[in-house]
């Protein structure tokens, strides 16, 4: 425990990221989500602690977003694909028509699913046709990835072989794509943003491999990133931690300099940075009170 921990500390520290101990939910924020999934006629017995989680990304990582609206739509549609990802044995049948359903418009298996439909209509209300397109194609790589997974349990994992396996999977279920799109206004110059996604998308994915390796790691997981690159590596679960959390570390660096010169993208990439971390520690799910960072 004592080693995670002083990696996760240093990793916060090179990325100047204060632990922070006093992150609260904004519950105004919290009674505007729960009325637009009344209004959107949402199951609030399947769907509330999902979207709880959306809410609690939408609050501690979003807060920079001043269009409410907005800021909403991100927790009701994390909330939604989080159900999705959590229950696929109950909706299998659903996500393997789902894009042949989409593709020529008819209703989809489950209303769960034509919701989320009707979400990804909604997407150019929100951001640009750039933004969107993007947004749009990592959803479908999102519930693709759900497919694979299921596929692949029990797989037997090739590490010399195959030992970009684990970056392409993550890449694939992390939806990082989606989530670095939504951090810049659409009235942002895409110019002033555009080149910093790839390092953007790996700190996503990363600080939550990161963040999430305590808790795996007491429920005994080993199908996780860190898990699989060491095992690709031949290193220790430790080393591979720590070779990611510097990895992590470098990517924010990079995206940090490269966007000083646009004040207010860097400025949406910087709360959102701190406030992921944020959303991290806001969340029970992760265990992260019992490292006492």
């Amino acid at each position: 425990m004592s080693q995670i921990k002083d990696i996760l500390a240093n990793f916060l520290q090179q990325c100047d990221i204060s632990y922070p101990r006093q992150v609260c939910l904004d519950q105004p924020f919290q009674a505007a989500c729960y009325a637009d999934a009344e209004r959107r006629g949402l199951d609030m017995e399947l769907l509330k602690k999902p979207i709880d989680v959306g809410i609690a990304i939408g609050s501690a990582a979003y807060e920079h977003l001043e269009n409410q609206s907005t800021r909403v739509f991100i927790a009701i549609w994390t909330g939604l694909l989080t159900y999705v990802d959590d229950v696929y044995e109950s909706y299998s049948d659903g996500l393997n028509e789902f894009f042949e359903r989409f593709t020529h418009k008819q209703p989809q298996r489950y209303q769960v699913l034509d919701q989320i439909v009707t979400m990804i209509h909604e997407l150019p209300q929100h951001w640009g046709i750039v933004g969107s397109n993007l947004i749009l194609t990592a959803e479908m790589d999102f519930l693709t990835s759900t497919i694979i997974d299921n596929i692949i349990e029990g797989m037997e994992f090739q590490p010399l072989m195959a030992p970009g396996f684990p970056q392409f999977t993550r890449r694939m279920g992390g939806i990082s794509r989606a989530y670095a799109i939504m951090v810049f206004p659409p009235e942002l110059d895409l110019k002033s943003w555009i080149q910093v996604m790839p390092d953007f998308m790996h700190y996503i994915n990363h600080v939550n491999d990161l963040l999430s390796f305590f808790k795996e790691e007491l429920a005994g997981e080993t199908l996780n990133f860190v898990s699989m690159s060491a095992s690709a590596n031949g290193i220790t679960k430790v080393e591979a931690l720590r070779r990611l959390a510097n990895k992590a570390a470098r990517c924010y660096e990079r995206g940090s300099g490269l966007l000083r010169s646009s004040p207010d993208a860097w400025n949406a990439y910087r709360a959102f940075c701190v406030g992921y971390v944020g959303f991290h520690v806001l969340s029970v799910r992760y265990k992260l009170d019992q490292l006492d960072l």
